[in-house]
């Protein structure tokens, strides 16, 4: 009867040993790896200009994360081409953890739709971190726009169709998106003109050259105080906890509606899972401090902090709401 080296056998059993140790040294070197990481400066690429909603979440939580860690967090503005720009660069950078991406809803979960095609996959390209926060959006309008609430615009849409101008970000933006949403829903028609930054399109509101544009709270809680716009709802289903006394979209004249734009932060995909999970640690950890919680707060941000499964979920969930959107609403790039 033949041995059962004859068959093979006991090479067999030393090919799985040596593969089940190297498995065990890999994994033991990740840990490891983890535990030291970071030892030089992260970059965080934010897609839009510095001042702007994204940057100022992003630029708080990065001090922060930068006092905890001992290492500097290079914040780097790459905008252009609605967000695509600093994607790509993300995308193929190395996965080693230290360049992460901050994107909003609109980069990630509307450009794979508005684009034929785009140079980076959302759900294949991209590991999700943490959801750092959503961002109720207000719709504004320059004092002397004659509406002074939700209904009295879409009674005006509907006199005038298609001669109320709107500005947002550009196009498939989180305020150009919201507006869709409001147009839809209240069944009218208005004009997109969008700009490619925020300090452009809010200019030319408080300057009265167009009339209104959803835009984020931090951006335009100052302008509302000082009676240079007048805001005519908040986007979200709940009021704002930074400003309770200010009306939703749906109680000033458009029952049901509700758009949240969000932000989060993501890394390549194939960045290894202890670094994602350590920089998650970290990013939670500065959101968590009382001072950058005060800070964000009052300006509008509500944190979240929703771990790497939870916030995957939400980008394949909103690659697929928002996808709908804008098929629905037949939006184009420019």
């Amino acid at each position: 009867m033949p041995s059962p080296n004859s068959f093979g056998f006991q090479p067999l059993r030393s090919l799985i040993v040596r593969a089940i140790t190297g498995c065990l040294i890999i994994t033991g070197s990740l840990a490891a790896a983890a535990q030291t990481f970071p030892d030089r400066p992260l970059r965080l690429v934010i897609p839009f200009g510095a001042g702007s909603a994204v940057d100022t979440i992003g630029r708080t939580i990065a001090a922060q994360v930068a006092t905890q860690v001992g290492q500097a967090v290079v914040i780097d503005n790459r905008t252009g081409a609605n967000g695509i720009i600093a994607a790509e660069m993300v995308a193929k950078s190395p996965a080693d953890g230290y360049t992460l991406f901050m994107p909003n809803d609109g980069i990630l979960a509307a450009n794979p739709v508005l684009y034929a095609k785009i140079p980076y996959d959302t759900l294949r390209d991209f590991a999700a971190v943490t959801l750092t926060s959503t961002v109720p959006l207000a719709l504004v309008a320059h004092p002397a726009f004659p509406a002074g609430n939700v209904a009295e615009l879409l009674a005006q849409a509907r006199a005038r169709p298609g001669a109320i101008d709107f500005t947002s970000t550009g196009v498939g933006s989180a305020q150009h998106l919201a507006m869709e949403f409001l147009i839809d829903l209240g069944g009218v028609r208005m004009n997109h003109v969008p700009h490619k930054a925020m300090g452009q399109a809010l200019a030319d509101v408080v300057g009265g050259t167009i009339p209104i544009m959803f835009s984020g709270m931090s951006n335009v809680i100052g302008f509302v105080r000082e009676g240079k716009l007048k805001l005519l709802g908040v986007s979200s289903s709940k009021r704002s906890p930074a400003a309770p006394q200010w009306p939703t979209v749906a109680e000033s004249g458009l029952p049901g509606y509700s758009y949240v734009a969000w932000n989060g932060i993501v890394v390549p995909s194939a960045t290894p899972p202890a670094i994602v999970r350590r920089l998650h640690e970290e990013i939670s950890r500065a959101m968590n401090d009382p001072a950058v919680r005060e800070k964000l707060s009052t300006l509008g941000f509500e944190l979240v902090g929703d771990g790497p499964e939870a916030f995957g979920q939400r980008i394949r969930d909103e690659v697929a709401r928002l996808g709908r959107l804008v098929r629905a609403a037949g939006i184009q790039p420019n």
